[in-house]
This record gives C-alpha cells, structure tokens and sequence, in this order.
C-alpha cells in the first residue's frame, strides 16, 4: 500500500479548505496597482479583491475599473465625537445574547453612547461582526441630525435608462451625538429617519418613516401612500420588499439600514480589498447660516454608462468611480425573521470608516441573486476639524431580471446637510401626517 507524502497531504487539506468556502468566497489575491485598469482583457489580475459578481461583469466587458490612490487617508476621517471618545469606549460595552449593546459593569443597556462604542475590534470575537455593524451605525450618528437629497435612476440592460425619482433621506439621531443627551426620549429611540419621494408625479408624497429603538424592541415603521391618502403601519418583514419598484428594498439603504439585532453577523475575514471611491479630494462642507455644514461639489461627476454616448458596456456601469485598496471587513450575516426576502448576504464595511462597499445578495434558497455597490467620499471643512466619510453613489444590480437601480449622492445638484437643525415633531406620528399631506 503506497503511503501519502507530506506534499500530497497538504494538498489535500489546500483541496478540502476550498470546497469548504462559502460559494461567493474568491479563492486568489490580485496583483494591482494605482493607475491599472481592470477589464476583460486583464480581470484575472483582481481575482480575491473584488467580489465575484463585480469580477464577472467585468469579465463580460459590462465596463472597467480604474484602480487610484487618494490624496488623503480615510480612515483619519473620524468625526470629532467619534475622536473625543475613542479612548474611554476601548472595553466599555460588549455585545449580548440578543444581539444588543451593553456597558460590561452593569451587564445592561447604556444609557446613552458617545462616539463609536467598539474602537477596538478582536477577530477571535464571537459578536465582532456586530460589534463591526454598530460602529457603522454610531459613524453615521455622531455627524448629529442628516438631510440628504438624491436621485435613483431606474436602468434596464436592454431598455438602459427607464425613470428617475428625486428624493430626500432625513435622519434625527437620538444616541451617538453628545448634544442629543439633552433632547426627550421616553421612548428610548436610537435614531428616526424619513424617507421622501419629490418626484415624478405618479409616486410624489410616498413617505417612509422609522423610529429605530435602543432595546430589543423591533423598528416601527409607518408608510404614506398618497393613493389611499393614508399611514399605514409595516411589518419588519416589509423592510425587504422592493422600494416603490426599485431594485434597492428598504433595509439597503446605506448599505444596510436595518436593526442589528434583526440579523446573526459573521467575520469572514478582515484583509485589503479593492473598494470603490469617488476620486480626487474630499468634498467641502461649508457652515451655512442656520450654522448647519453642507456639502459644496465642486468636484468630479459619477454617472453611468447611459449617460455616455457611445458606450459599449452596461447602460448602468458607473463612469468616473475609482478603487482604492482599503483594509475591509467581509461578514456574512442572516435575518432571523423567516419571511425576509433576503436570505444569507455578503456585506463589506471600510476598516477605518466602517462604511459599507459592497454588498452581495442571495435568495432565501442561498441562490445568488443580485449585488449592490457604493462608492465612498470624504467630506472636510478648510481646517480638517471636522471630517467624515459618506456614500457619493450606489448601485443595484439584479443579476436575475439583468435590472439596476442607480443611486447619485455627490452632485452639484445634491447638499448634504450635517447637524442639520430639525424640529424632533416632525418625526412623530402627528408630525409625518402633517408631512404628508
């Protein structure tokens, strides 16, 4: 009987870990550099630093991909709450059984949290994908109160651009922000949010409104179609049906705009990727005379492959988006409500900003299904004293129905407001009918 050699050995464990793989899972590490340009002629090259999907388009000549550095770091781009509070939040709170963050002395909910609670992430960590998905969240808060218009373009492979919608994203945050500590809650809400469609005509005055809450209470989430002229209540399970006929539901919103503890989060691994940003220098925010700071673009443009004449690839390729090598969490996570529309989701978050890149979606079979991108983009006032990164652009694309949904944020058109001074009303009940009607 022939006896396995070391070498052969090791082959074989090399074999039995790639079947063990996750299906989405790239199996090899590129070899790239800034000022290369990925497209079928060379994709191999990206292979393990893009997600499969994006690869494949790639490989099909739907469009190219530029790899860039930029002219700052953006994981130096920390809010100044976020900075105050890094010291004192290394091992102040942990993450429990039901998915919730707790103070470590007390073992229960904080009454409040400054900056990001997990400065420090331990791999080995069993909560360390949730640990990673809270400090997405709380990266958003601590930028205080958000208004922030955009455009989503509906774009067909065949048909290419189809509708657009002109909407407005609105958020009141109750933790996170030092200066919320202040402000009522008896409700113990984390943050509220609003979304509203301006435009066109047949979809103008639907309105979505979220009260997220600190506890293990679900999101309440009302609805107002202007069809019936009237709120209704929606189920957690609504929050992954398609938005007004999108190919973007509810819970995608930046990325992934549900409540943590809704779903099981996984570290897949922590390592360099190749993330899309918008290039060049940070936008500017200026302070305007309500004393809020607002996005000034002055900048360059993302647009899509429709908006090019000439252009051979996909009618919803983006035009002007760079990648940057960037440290990057990859979870894996699973809603714990059966009747989610989405079953297991790849989902990766910036190490340094903890905002999401990519996202890739299967079915509740574990069947691809579509995938979803965002660009990111550093914001800063002249002197650096206050800084973030935010999403210039994101994109749908539904492998199935060959649809995509094409999100712009950075635009000349767009200002983003941060600490935006809102009435906290607004966001009752009360006040989104009045909103409404």
């Amino acid at each position: 009987m022939r006896h396995r050699t070391r070498n052969e050995g090791v082959f074989w464990i090399f074999l039995a870990s790639l079947l063990l793989m996750p299906l989405w899972a790239s199996v090899a590490s590129g070899d790239v550099s800034p000022g290369d340009v990925i497209d079928k002629t060379n994709a191999e090259e990206a292979q393990g630093l893009l997600p499969d999907p994006v690869l494949n388009w790639v490989k099909k000549g739907d469009g190219s991909l530029t790899v860039a550095e930029l002219p700052y770091d953006p994981s130096t781009f920390i809010p100044p709450a976020g900075k105050k509070f890094m010291e004192a939040n290394k091992g102040k709170y942990d993450v429990d059984a039901n998915g919730l963050v707790v103070d470590v002395k007390t073992g229960k909910l904080p009454e409040f949290i400054d900056g990001l609670p997990f400065p420090e992430i331990d791999l080995e960590d069993p909560n360390a994908g949730a640990k990673v998905m809270y400090n997405k969240h709380f990266y958003s808060y601590i930028m205080g109160n958000v208004q922030v218009p955009f455009q989503v373009s509906w774009v067909g492979r065949k048909t290419g651009f189809e509708r657009e919608l002109i909407c407005d994203y609105w958020t009141f945050v109750l933790d996170g922000y030092p200066p919320a500590r202040e402000l009522s809650n008896p409700e113990n809400v984390e943050m509220h949010s609003l979304i509203i469609i301006n435009a066109p005509f047949d979809v103008k005055g639907t309105n979505i409104l979220l009260w997220r809450y600190r506890n293990e209470r679900m999101d309440s989430t009302f609805a107002y179609v202007p069809a019936i002229r009237r709120v209704r209540r929606m189920s957690p399970a609504n929050r992954s049906d398609a938005f007004v006929g999108s190919d973007f539901c509810v819970d995608d919103a930046w990325g992934y705009g549900g409540k943590i503890n809704a779903f099981t989060w996984k570290v897949i691994k922590k390592a360099d990727q190749l993330v899309p940003f918008y290039p060049g220098k940070p936008l500017k925010i200026v302070k305007n005379d309500a004393g809020e700071w607002a996005t000034v673009n002055q900048g360059e443009i993302i647009t899509y492959g429709y908006e090019k004449d000439g252009f051979q690839g996909a009618p919803w390729w983006p035009q002007g988006m760079v990648l940057v090598n960037r440290p990057t969490y990859i979870l894996e996570c699973q809603a714990k409500d059966k009747y989610y529309n989405y079953g297991p989701q790849q989902l990766w978050i910036d190490g340094g900003c903890y905002t999401p890149t990519y996202k890739v979606i299967s079915d509740r079979s574990g069947a691809y299904w579509k995938t979803e991108w965002q660009a990111l983009g550093g914001v800063s006032n002249a002197d650096g004293s206050i800084q973030t990164v935010g999403l210039a652009n994101m994109m749908a694309f539904d492998d199935r129905s060959q649809h995509a949904s094409c999100l712009v944020l950075h635009h000349p058109r767009n200002s983003t407001r941060y600490f935006a001074e809102m009435d906290q009303n607004d966001y009752s009940l009360g006040g989104f009918q009045k909103l409404c009607k």
